[in-house]
């Protein structure tokens, strides 16, 4: 996203009515006035196309509904390459991802797509702040993005209303709160059978780095899901997951971010996450969840995907991303160092990852 103005209309637009105002009574009437403009903005243009949304719900109400079978979930957290690898799957043929559309625009990306690709072809940047990365209408994105316009319930939230993040982290992230669970639940439920409904008979590939510690809950509704994990050392991730954040959140947030403590929530949400992540794989059958490490991945990455996938009996032509991964060796990735000031009881919070993963 470009960087934040007056006018510019925030991803709310892509909402409805009543998620909308659900959001606007969640920030507890500390907007920060900054965003006024951009809210009033959005607010416009969400209604103009409220009518287009009521119209692609009546559609699709009495389309055939499609079950999602055996999604395969990118898991792994931030900036851990997940992104790199869900690319990656999606130019497979068989395999699709939510696309950048469909993420922005959940209410009417299946019927009113006509509509909404010139909009973002002159809105979307060419490359993600954070990392250079290519960005296009259709680009793979996190699904994460599509539930925060269906349900305030999400990782996501963290960006609208930055000040209450310890109880999102443990509400919306960690999904201890039954309540929050069933609704998000059945917010990404509705979104797949909705996406599998647009690519009959593909295969599903979603990513959220959240996702890492819903497995056990992601299961409960998709009982033949596959998981791919990717880990990378965290003395990468912290401080790139800290550059992420200082980036995209000006561009999000509707609340006045400069006292939260960003090192300190970086930390915590990576302990947190993680912790739980390592106290549910032993349980998943090894048949439906593998792991890798970036740093071999990026190296090799056709040789460990192959030797990687097989337990999960995918059958995907992975020789067939040659060329993907050929055209992205010299990618140039960004190099953070860990300030000596914001690494106090780093190694502790973080020994459980670097124990298991041998860092």
């Amino acid at each position: 996203m470009r960087n934040s103005n007056f006018l510019q209309p925030h991803i709310l637009m892509g909402s409805n009515l009543i998620q909308f105002f659900r959001v606007i009574l969640k920030l507890n009437f500390s907007i920060k006035g900054a965003s006024i403009g951009r809210l009033f903005v959005s607010f416009f243009i969400l209604m103009l196309f409220t009518p287009f949304r009521f119209m692609e719900a009546v559609l699709y109400f009495f389309a055939k509904k499609e079950e999602v079978k055996q999604p395969i979930f990118i898991i792994g957290h931030f900036r851990s390459g997940t992104t790199f690898l869900h690319d990656a799957l999606n130019e497979l043929g068989d395999v699709v991802a939510p696309r950048m559309i469909d993420c922005l625009y959940p209410y009417m990306n299946k019927y009113f797509q006509f509509m909404l690709v010139p909009i973002l072809k002159k809105a979307l940047p060419e490359e993600r702040l954070m990392d250079k990365m290519k960005v296009t209408w259709d680009s793979p994105q996190e699904e994460e993005f599509a539930l925060s316009l269906m349900t305030f319930d999400t990782s996501v939230s963290f960006l609208y209303a930055p000040n209450a993040n310890f109880k999102q982290l443990n509400d919306s992230i960690l999904l201890n709160e039954e309540k929050v669970k069933t609704k998000w639940l059945k917010a990404h439920l509705k979104f797949a059978r909705k996406l599998q409904s647009m690519n009959k008979g593909k295969t599903l590939v979603f990513k959220s780095p959240s996702n890492t510690a819903r497995v056990k809950e992601l299961l409960e509704i998709y009982p033949d899901a596959k998981f791919i994990h990717i880990v990378r050392n965290p003395k990468d991730v912290i401080p790139s997951t800290l550059h992420l954040y200082t980036k995209i959140l000006p561009e999000f947030s509707l609340q006045d971010a400069s006292d939260i403590d960003l090192n300190e929530y970086v930390i915590n949400f990576y302990e947190k996450v993680m912790d739980k992540y390592l106290q549910t794989k032993f349980d998943i059958p090894s048949s439906q969840l593998v792991e890798l490490k970036y740093e071999e991945f990026v190296e090799a990455p056709i040789q460990v995907l192959t030797n990687v996938l097989k337990p999960l009996n995918l059958n995907l032509p992975i020789d067939d991303l040659t060329a993907f991964f050929a055209a992205r060796k010299n990618f140039k990735r960004n190099d953070f160092k860990l300030m000596q000031e914001k690494t106090e009881g780093f190694q502790q919070r973080c020994a459980p990852v670097i124990k298991e993963y041998g860092y």
